[in-house]
């Protein structure tokens, strides 16, 4: 992963995997946290979290490309 881009990278050859962050307006807020206004800090652990749980991942477009 990227930490300047937020890009994730595959390897051996360096595949580009897309995953688009998605968010919830209507969500309620979770509380703060210490990163908050880090936009792309925010991306990098929600990329990082969701392939560390890579099992639990429904999204065909995703796991295409897993």
């Amino acid at each position: 992963m990227h930490l300047g881009s937020g890009n994730v990278l595959r390897t051996p050859n360096d595949q580009y995997i897309c995953i688009v962050p998605q968010g919830d307006p209507a969500a309620p807020p979770t509380g703060y946290l210490p990163f908050e206004g880090d936009r792309m800090l925010t991306v990098i652990l929600s990329k990082a979290l969701l392939l560390a749980n890579d099992t639990q991942i429904t999204d065909p477009t995703i796991l295409g490309q897993l």
